[in-house]
């Protein structure tokens, strides 16, 4: 068998290409993570979302009735 050119090597009677040497690269796992943990965490702290000062008051799913003041006559009481 013929030698392989530069960078390939022979495995179990096959070509394989040879592992880079130097940095090594990020995974697209890795990226997705890192992406996901910066939106979580910009989330958690709130960028880009003005807080408003005052809540807003929950709203009741079911309307409540309001009670209707009942008037005082001037002569009641005595």
């Amino acid at each position: 068998m013929a030698k392989p050119s530069e960078g390939y090597h022979v495995v179990r009677s096959h070509l394989r290409r040879s592992p880079r040497t130097g940095a090594r690269k990020l995974s697209g796992w890795t990226i997705a993570a890192l992406i996901a943990g910066v939106w979580l965490g910009n989330r958690h702290i709130g960028f880009g979302e003005a807080a408003s000062a005052t809540p807003d008051a929950p709203q009741p799913s079911v309307p409540v009735p309001v009670p209707v003041p009942v008037p005082v006559s001037a002569g009641a009481g005595r």
